[in-house]
């Protein structure tokens, strides 16, 4: 690579500002084949005025920034690059198979946490959250040649101290001149200088090692996460041992020999390291929604956890039976955050990034039976330190304690109204998983069967629809009689002109709602129409429906695990869907009209209120059929496939002809196809299973509507099902009268079909339920539908004989 020298009296030139000569920097060669190019130029770092070494980097490999004064190999670097592909940092003692390199856990958040350390080329190659290359910049205005370093071509991602480490401040502010946390100095140094220091500490750096490898000796065990394995150790003594070893090879192998960290695919159990704890051993477990800790007791599945690595430093805590990640010390939830866990010898901590650590709340000094799992800590205590009450153990789980894991088969899952709610389980799959689990033989099958066979608690999921009922509606208001607001009034429902609370009702297709994922919540989507929810907002708002998605939800875990809380991202804890319920302000929208809110001060959780909601999966929809004669009849068109039918039969219609259409049954049919339901035994309602099946089609020629139609002056355009006038034991599709000014939703029609009624031909029976009959004059006439006297009748053909139409058979 050409070398590029970077006298900073050039780059100040069109400042007017002239630089130190012994502060101008040459960017060297890239090190090749485990060696420093010929002719590196050498640096001190500083950063915000503090040296920047290898030589504090910390248990977790996280480069420390507050050294007033650098020694040894750590503190000298060299810059491979140049201004165009950015620059590459590499550090004396780190070696030159190893770039300084920032790895981002949360790429879009302002005060970003980071780590800072250094990577081997497959380690950068296989993350791409590893930042290696940097542009340089210098402050406007100074004189003191102070640059701001930030992440080659990505936005405002600038070094700087947070916290006690090295990271990313995710602010242009980065570059003002005040901004002393992200000045950068460079300070030339001799390479003999470098050489000499090579060594400096190794000493002190092989007896810390040889300290380390006897302590963890001490807490062998491969098992065990804070521990550590046969593996690990032997590699460090390897180090240790060799008379070629470095300064640099002894601290660094130190800081590399870890306590295990948790693997993905294993069962793990967590486990108080309490001593306080004495005569039980006390573990954390869920009852659905919350972290709880208590006695152990290896048949209950709530007490296994999965543990998967999140991001380059972090990982998802993850409830096997559930499949809910831990959201925040108090809540589980289908949304993961960040976990992280340290480990010191023989425990470890664990918190959500950026909360306090878990800890168990009512341990009482040790005498505590059970409680809440809490995030909790002392000002003066130390993350990946801290013992007693906040300290626990990660156990992997044996095979003789998964063969005695068992769920729960007592009761049937919660429904409502028949619908299986969000935050239960299915009973079948507990009885099935509880018969296979004991005789697994090996961890294998076990893991298996969790991942395949164990029943998750029913999650919201976007291949299915919901209704939504309030749990306990507002009702302090009154209405017009100044009675209060009727509590029946539970489940949302698209209304006239907003969202409203009504009874729940099978039969509403407008209480049917989608949750469509979205990057960090939902939408929620009303069928019937397709308008989102919008405008959850407190005061005086009304939640409506918006045809552009805006609003976005998450699911709010309470105490009660089948009740939630849909919150507006984005918005105040107070922005969650809430039954207002206001019967008495019609002039402000519709009655019933629900809004945005959160009573937090009185309400700790998100359950037992009107912001509390049930989700309950809509299997199924109810259409009311209509008796005539033997025979009962309704019209849908719908906003959702259809997989079976129920009470009724359903027919779909081919293009009208002759005054006929030919009507087809069907099993199934896909959404907004328009069909007529039938019961021959006169039943009162045909139940449709929600669903949609593949390969279903619309070959219906009727139409439909999924909100009501308005055909005020346009009736003549539309032909409705109904009874004939002039007979009222006969059916088919009739022009409405001048005094019929509106379909109703969900109903199906043809427009702009020729004539005045359209029959039905099921086959072998007419619309209007007559054949010839036998005591009818059989000698009579035979007209067709023009008036035409016929000669023969043609089968199949539509005709009039004694005043009543007939299909030949």
């Amino acid at each position: 690579m050409k070398k590029i020298t970077f006298l900073l009296s050039l780059l100040l030139a069109s400042a007017g500002v002239t630089a130190s000569a012994q502060n101008a920097f040459e960017a060297s060669n890239a090190p090749s084949n485990g060696s420093w190019a010929s002719g590196t130029k050498w640096y001190k770092m500083t950063l915000g005025g503090k040296y920047l070494s290898a030589y504090n980097t910390d248990h977790n490999g996280s480069l420390l920034d507050n050294s007033a004064t650098a020694d040894g190999a750590g503190a000298y670097w060299c810059v491979v690059g140049d201004e165009t592909n950015g620059y590459k940092f590499y550090n004396r003692a780190a070696g030159p198979n190893k770039v300084f390199g920032i790895v981002s856990a949360f790429t879009n958040d302002y005060n970003d946490v980071t780590r800072a350390s250094f990577y081997t080329s497959a380690t950068v190659s296989a993350s791409s959250e590893v930042g290696t290359t940097f542009d340089l910049g210098l402050y406007a205005n100074t004189t003191s040649n102070e640059y701001h370093v930030k992440l080659h071509g990505a936005g405002n991602y600038y070094w700087n101290q947070r916290g006690k480490y090295l990271g990313y401040w995710n602010s242009s502010a980065a570059t003002n001149k005040g901004v002393d946390g992200s000045k950068v100095k460079f300070s030339a140094v001799e390479l003999s200088e470098v050489e000499a220091a090579d060594n400096v500490s190794a000493e002190a750096f092989k007896t810390a090692l040889s300290e380390k490898i006897t302590a963890a000796k001490a807490l062998l065990d491969d098992n065990k996460v804070g521990y550590y394995s046969q593996a690990a150790i032997a590699k460090a003594q390897t180090v240790l041992d060799a008379t070629a070893s470095t300064a640099a090879d002894y601290y660094f192998a130190k800081i590399e020999l870890k306590p295990n960290a948790p693997k993905a695919g294993v069962l793990y159990r967590i486990k108080s390291a309490n001593s306080a704890f004495k005569t039980t051993t006390k573990v954390i477990y869920h009852d659905g929604a919350t972290p709880k800790w208590g006695n152990e007791n290896v048949t209950n599945a709530s007490q296994y956890w999965f543990i998967e690595p999140y991001g380059s430093f972090c990982y998802k805590l993850q409830a096997i039976d559930s499949k809910l990640y831990l959201n925040s010390a108090s809540q589980l939830s289908a949304t993961p955050n960040y976990v992280e866990i340290a480990s010191t010898p023989g425990l470890v901590n664990i918190r959500v990034l950026g909360a306090a650590m878990l800890h168990a709340e009512g341990h009482n000094g040790g005498q505590g039976n059970e409680g809440n799992v809490i995030a909790y800590e002392e000002s003066a205590h130390i993350f990946g330190q801290e013992g007693g009450p906040s300290s626990w153990t990660i156990v992997e789980a044996t095979l003789d304690e998964a063969k005695q894991m068992r769920v729960s088969e007592e009761g049937t899952p919660e429904k409502y109204e028949g619908g299986l709610l969000v935050g239960t389980f299915d009973e079948r799959k507990a009885k099935a998983f509880n018969n296979k689990i004991s005789s697994s033989a090996t961890m294998e099958d076990v893991l298996n069967l969790v991942n395949t066979d164990l029943p998750a608690v029913v999650t919201v999921d976007v291949n299915k629809y919901y209704r939504l009922v309030c749990v306990s509606p507002k009702t302090g208001n009154k209405d017009a009689d100044n009675k209060a607001s009727d509590p029946t009034y539970t489940t949302l429902t698209r209304g006239t002109n907003n969202v409203v609370t009504a009874p729940f009702s099978k039969g509403n297709v407008d209480q049917i709602w989608k949750f469509e994922k979205t990057e960090g919540g939902y939408y929620l989507k009303n069928m019937n129409g397709n308008g989102y929810l919008n405008n959850v907002r407190a005061g005086d708002a009304r939640a409506n429906l918006v045809g552009t998605p805006s609003d976005k939800f998450e699911i709010k875990e309470g105490s009660i695990s089948t009740q939630k809380a849909l919150h507006v991202v984005g918005e105040h804890d107070k922005q969650c869907l809430f039954a207002e319920n206001h019967p008495n302000e019609p002039t402000k929208g519709d009655p019933y009209a629900v809004c945005g809110w959160y009573d937090v001060n009185s309400r700790p959780d998100y359950s037992n209120g009107a912001w509390a909601w049930k989700l309950v999966e809509a299997d199924d929809i109810e259409v009311a059929l209509n008796t005539v004669e033997s025979k009962s009849y309704a019209t849908a068109y719908l906003p959702f496939g259809v997989s079976a039918v129920s009470g009724a039969k359903a027919y779909t219609a081919a293009e009208p002809a002759n005054g006929q259409t030919v009507m087809t049954e069907t099993a199934n049919f896909a959404k907004e196809t328009g069909v007529l339901l039938v019961s021959d035994e006169a039943a009162d309602k045909a139940v449709l299973t929600i669903g949609d099946v593949e390969g279903a089609t619309n070959t219906s020629a009727l139409k439909g509507t999924l909100l009501a139609k308005d055909i005020t002056g346009a009736q003549t355009k539309y032909l409705v099902f109904g009874k004939n006038k002039a007979n009222e034991t006969e059916v088919g599709f009739f022009e409405p009268s001048t005094t019929v000014t509106s379909i109703p939703a969900n109903r199906a029609f043809f427009a702009d079909a020729e004539g005045s009624a359209i029959a039905l031909n099921f086959g072998n029976v007419t619309a209007v339920n007559n054949v010839v009959a036998g005591n009818a004059n059989v000698n009579a006439p035979i007209f067709d539908l023009t008036g035409r006297r016929v000669v023969k009748a043609v089968k199949g053909g539509l005709y009039i004989q004694n005043g009543k139409k007939y299909i030949v058979k």
